[in-house]
């Protein structure tokens, strides 16, 4: 288990109790520590080469573009933000959508 995963077991369990730990939560946090691991790994390209990028377009003209790490990186932070929402860290038992 990495220790992204185990660091978000243990607060899944703090939060919500070991008698919510189902595998269904379990494939969850796995998939969570696996977005966290190419977020960290998408923001280092973009903090060493810039998040946007200058090319020539087909006329001759500057053409600007977002890196393709930088659009992944916004996609994974949603989808991120989707399953922490999900897994209901940081709200209360109550609170959550899905237990």
């Amino acid at each position: 288990m990495t220790e992204t995963r185990q660091k978000l077991t243990d607060d899944y369990v703090q939060e919500h109790g070991q008698e919510g730990l189902t595998y269904r939560v379990e494939q969850l946090i796995e998939t969570l520590a696996n977005m966290i691991r190419d977020e960290r790994r998408l923001e280092t390209v973009c903090q060493v080469h810039g998040t946007t990028y200058s090319t020539t377009g087909d006329k001759g003209q500057q053409v600007h573009k977002h890196r393709p790490e930088h659009v992944e990186l916004m996609k994974v932070r949603q989808l991120k933000l989707q399953y922490v929402k999900q897994l209901g860290l940081g709200v209360s038992k109550e609170e959550t959508t899905w237990h």
